[in-house]
């Protein structure tokens, strides 16, 4: 009997029936997580010490209008690897009938005394809003208060911000529509040194990125007309990034946010740029397609080249960038790992 849960891949995907039906007494299932939808659950594999938990994310037609989305979460991994932000480790599968995507416990590298605290928590003394009416300062505000609470030196502090800061603007480099300040996580408890901390944890929610959020037919009209596809990104919100009462139009749309993220710092500056020159979309479809042995539908392909591109030369414009500069250095870059 095959235990490994990677052995059960078949055409890409990992096929969860199977493996339950096989392997019973690793799972309770389904086991639900008040503050997630119905379509959201944790399985637990192992006990004690060894457990693992797996984040499983059933992506139903219906509810997804295509199958994008579980393509989207695996390129987005690689495109933030690519800059140095941590993601969970993502895999797709097939469950009850539907593609799912799904990771393995982001604690498995940590100390036992540390666990993870969702940003909710943290900004529990307004839970009179609704997670889509947080404020990105309000986030900010709460981890003040918790590291002060804690005793937590005040690099800690500073570390966490810088790091959510940096998750921003690399989202806005990527399309990504879902991100609230609701959405991270950070890891808190004694660290392996067995001092207090508090980070922020590997993402693991990049639900609407890389224009998953599109139909099938969307895209295909947007590759069929680029000024229709320029007319749809520009409208692209950004929940997570500049608060409501600093925003131009009372929308928070993504410039507006790119600006607040860059005027904070020097540091975020250097990070957009840094962003501009290292995140590579085709390096990313190549090791997903490779390192999950599975076919990325190409019209998606084509739309997120498209895409980051045209976000790409927008980016450049609005923070002085040299965008032929840029590309050159990339195609240098191909040209050299080819010899």
């Amino acid at each position: 009997m095959k235990e490994n849960i990677y052995d059960y891949r078949k055409e890409g995907f990992i096929n969860l029936d199977e493996y339950l039906l096989n392997n019973p007494e690793n799972f309770t299932y389904p086991y639900y997580i008040d503050g997630y939808d119905e379509k959201n659950f944790w399985t637990r594999v192992g006990t004690n010490n060894n457990e693992k938990f797996i984040y499983v994310k059933p992506r139903e037609k219906e509810f997804l209008n295509n199958e994008y989305n579980i393509y989207s979460e695996l390129l987005y991994s690689e495109l933030m690897k690519q800059v140095g932000i941590e993601n969970v480790k993502f895999d797709i599968a097939k469950y009850d009938g539907n593609y799912a995507t799904f990771s393995e416990n982001m604690l498995e590298n940590y100390s036992k005394n540390q666990f993870i605290i969702n940003a909710s928590e943290l900004l529990a003394s307004k839970m009179y809003k609704t997670e889509d009416e947080y404020d990105i300062e309000e986030l900010f505000n709460s981890i003040h208060q918790y590291c002060q609470a804690e005793c937590l030196d005040e690099n800690i502090e500073e570390k966490c911000i810088e790091d959510i800061q940096k998750v921003c603007i690399a989202d806005i480099f990527l399309l990504s529509t879902d991100r609230t300040p609701n959405d991270f996580d950070f890891i808190a408890g004694l660290d392996e040194n067995n001092n207090e901390d508090l980070r922020l944890a590997p993402l693991c929610h990049n639900t609407y990125s890389l224009g998953s959020n599109f139909s099938k037919d969307e895209i295909i009209d947007m590759l069929d007309n680029y000024d229709i596809l320029e007319e749809k990104l520009n409208l692209c919100y950004y929940d997570a990034g500049v608060p409501e009462y600093k925003r131009e139009y009372g929308y928070p749309y993504w410039e507006d946010s790119l600006y607040y993220f860059i005027d904070k710092s020097e540091e975020n500056l250097k990070f957009a740029q840094k962003c501009a020159e290292k995140l590579d979309i085709d390096k990313a479809i190549f090791n997903v397609e490779k390192n999950h042995n599975v076919k990325i539908p190409d019209e998606y392909k084509e739309f997120t080249r498209t895409a980051l591109d045209n976000r790409l030369r927008n980016i450049c414009e609005c923070l002085d960038l040299d965008y032929y500069k840029i590309m050159d250095d990339k195609y240098y870059d191909y040209e050299m790992e080819e010899r």
